[in-house]
């Protein structure tokens, strides 16, 4: 049997409308997603790549929450425009304060969410003669939707802006300055505690 979008698709929309009355995102509920998230950097000096990431969170009010998310390590090409090539790993980790305007309201199956906070990006495994990169931090923020699957269960979407520098050295000189800046979106599971 061949896999068919549209039968899948109706028989998601089917399962989400007919799902038992979801609860109400409420102060106390915890949370872990998992996500595929394609990153458009804002740069032509790296490659760009699709990846896997986490996140857990915990609401302190219905409205309020944190969310602490980490990216896996993904690999870059690179290509400076001095002439310099290789390749690079970068592992994104992002701590937002979430804000979800629909927190404590009953049954609401859609609870879209926005989010502010710091990003921390990691770069490792460098290659080319010497070449090294420091680690950046920038401003995050984080638009997304959860659209509640049952009680527990969400399918959810996610955008993601944060502003990424990175400095390549070599022999303690700056060799260029690239400004990544990438736009993530994705999609994953979500899962209430």
């Amino acid at each position: 049997m061949r896999f068919n979008p549209v039968i899948a698709a109706t028989a998601a929309l089917t399962l989400s409308l007919t799902a038992g009355q979801a609860l109400a995102y409420q102060a106390g509920d915890v949370y872990v997603r998992g996500e595929f998230v394609k990153a458009d950097i804002g740069a032509d000096e790296l490659s760009r790549e699709n990846a896997f990431g986490l996140a857990g969170g915990y609401l302190f009010h219905d409205k309020m929450g944190v969310e602490l998310g980490i990216g896996e390590d993904v690999e870059h090409d690179y290509a400076l425009d001095s002439g310099q090539a290789g390749e690079l790993d970068r592992m994104p980790a992002n701590l937002l304060l979430q804000y979800y305007p629909l927190g404590g309201v009953e049954a609401a199956r859609v609870q879209p969410f926005m989010g502010v906070g710091v990003n921390y990006t990691r770069f490792s495994s460098v290659s080319g003669a010497g070449m090294d990169v420091d680690d950046d931090y920038g401003f995050a923020g984080q638009l997304g939707m959860d659209l509640v699957i049952t009680d527990n269960l969400s399918a959810t979407a996610i955008a993601r802006y944060t502003e990424v520098d990175a400095e390549f050295e070599q022999a303690g000189q700056t060799v260029d300055d690239v400004r990544l800046d990438p736009l993530t979106v994705g999609a994953g599971v979500t899962y209430r505690f």
